[in-house]
């Protein structure tokens, strides 16, 4: 697959590939000499990511006679509703991507098979990030390996700030200063752009903005952080700078729903700033030749002492089906994937994914991308004042929001009104 493919070309012609081909392989000599055929069902971040993981499996296939993995992966969305209706009638992958949120659902459900026996051998995760690993904790019970390290942020074109002579404040600021930024932004460069990405629709940000306020989206008992008033004070700072010019109005933003990174502002030309997640700044990278820049979102309030409020996490870690027959072949191709130098070196390199391991990631900046060597270099800023982990919610969050944060766009709600639905919708699934 070329890399001018954006992300929905490679996810749509990786899934006609990996539905037409099984990655053949081999089992260890350990196990038996029967053949063991592993679906393997999962989310990519972006194309790159797609074609190291494939490589990555390949290989162990290579090695290893007797192992057939079946890869079924596609977007995020694509696949939490194929989980949901293959774990509902019993025959979920045999392991398969879940992020925190999905992890607390099937957990609870008790689809994930706890994982606590393979640790600390064959799977040593001794100096993986804290957060990562809470991010596959739950109840004390590890159920899912963490394939990456990621964290809020927001990806920047300096060209731009440089262009307009608009400042960028400093990694510790303000959300009244990146509204103030962005509206400068905009009014520097003139009408059809905008200094910043609407991200009201976005889940984390929205987690990161509660920080500020001394809550969070969820408790770790997986109940609501926050107020009404809360959530309608996030509706109605995004309302302030749309009527301000800071982000696009609806119609505008409307454009860069879904899945696909190129539709973004970043990418079609259209905003400066977009509030994000580091696992997504390769793949955004690939698709521009203006160099990007990763920044913390803002950290706190005018007033209010600034702290990081920025946590790091697993956004994709590796479950086993409870079901499976092949729970110890499955945790070797884990091994593989994070252990053997052979295996890290195709999982990680050019992919975007950065490891939880602290040996990993030191590795990465090493040899990587110079896409890598920013993503560890903010990693690294962030773990010099860590914020309490991410805590599981539900899934579908961010299309609640987009939802709720829309109806005020367009004028159909009031932030107040938008709370209440998002709230309600939100509850449903608790």
């Amino acid at each position: 697959m070329s890399r001018t493919l954006n992300r929905r070309d490679a996810l749509r012609h990786g899934a006609g590939l990996m539905g037409g081909l099984a990655l053949a392989g081999l089992t260890p000599r350990a196990f038996a000499q029967a053949t063991a055929r592993i679906r393997f069902g999962g989310y990519v971040e972006s194309q790159e990511q797609l074609k190291q993981t494939l490589a990555t499996l390949k290989a162990y296939s290579d090695r290893n006679p007797g192992v057939e993995i079946v890869p079924e992966f596609t977007s995020f969305g694509a696949f939490t509703d194929k989980l949901a209706t293959e774990a509902a009638g019993g025959n979920a992958p045999d392991m398969f991507s879940v992020n925190v949120d999905l992890l607390g659902e099937y957990a609870r459900r008790g689809v994930l098979a706890p994982l606590n026996g393979y640790i600390p051998k064959p799977l040593d995760l001794s100096d993986y990030v804290d957060g990562a690993i809470k991010a596959g904790t739950l109840g004390g019970q590890l159920y899912a390996i963490p394939n990456d390290c990621i964290a809020p942020a927001i990806t920047l074109k300096p060209s731009v700030f440089e262009e307009t002579g608009v400042p960028l404040p400093d990694q510790m600021w303000t959300w009244e200063q990146m509204a103030e930024t962005a509206v400068a932004i905009t009014k520097a460069k003139g009408p059809r752009f905008w200094g910043l990405e609407d991200a009201g629709a976005n889940y984390i940000p929205c987690d990161v903005f509660l920080r500020g306020r001394g809550k969070s989206m969820f408790t770790p008992e997986r109940q609501f952080g926050f107020a009404r008033e809360d959530m309608a004070e996030w509706f109605a700072y995004w309302g302030r700078l749309r009527d301000a010019g800071g982000v696009p109005p609806g119609e505008v933003q409307a454009l860069a729903t879904g899945d696909d990174p190129a539709l973004t502002g970043l990418i079609s030309g259209r905003t400066a700033m977009f509030p994000s997640l580091t696992d997504n700044f390769a793949g955004l990278q690939a698709l521009t030749e203006d160099p990007l820049a990763l920044h913390m979102l803002p950290n706190g309030f005018q007033g209010g002492t600034l702290a990081q409020h920025h946590y790091t996490y697993a956004g994709n870690s590796t479950g086993l089906w409870i079901k499976s027959p092949h729970k110890d072949r499955i945790i070797d191709i884990i091994r593989f994937m994070h252990f053997d130098p052979a295996g890290v070196e195709l999982y990680y390199r050019g992919s975007g994914v950065v490891p939880a391991s602290r040996a990993g990631r030191a590795a990465l900046a090493k040899e990587g991308t110079d896409s890598d060597r920013k993503i560890i270099a903010y990693i690294d800023l962030l773990q010099q004042n860590p914020a309490a982990p991410r805590y599981p919610g539900v899934t579908g969050m961010s299309n609640m929001l987009r939802r709720a944060n829309e109806a005020v766009a367009f004028g159909k709600m009031k932030p107040q009104e938008a709370a209440d639905q998002f709230i309600g919708e939100a509850k449903a699934r608790l």
